[in-house]
C-alpha cells in the first residue's frame, strides 16, 4: 500500500499488532504480515489470515498499517 501526505509518499504494510499487555497465544504473532482480513462482525472482530497462512479472529484494531 502506498500513502501520500504533505507531498511525501510512504510505503505501508498491514501487520497484526495486538496490544502488548494482552496475554494470549496470538501475542507471539505480533508484527506478522497480514495477507487478508474479513469485514468486521457486530462485535468488531475480524478473521485475519497472516502471510504464513495462520488464521485467527481478533479485534479489527489489532490489524494496523506500518511503514516498511
Amino acid at each position: 500500500m502506498r500513502m501520500q501526505a504533505n507531498g511525501a509518499a510512504s510505503d505501508l504494510r498491514w501487520v497484526y499488532r495486538p496490544p502488548r499487555g494482552r496475554r494470549s497465544p496470538e501475542s507471539t504473532l505480533a508484527g506478522a504480515p497480514v495477507f487478508g482480513v474479513s469485514a468486521a462482525d457486530a462485535a468488531g472482530l475480524v478473521d485475519v489470515i497472516l502471510a504464513d497462512g495462520t488464521r485467527l479472529t481478533a479485534p479489527a484494531a489489532d490489524v494496523v498499517a506500518e511503514p516498511i
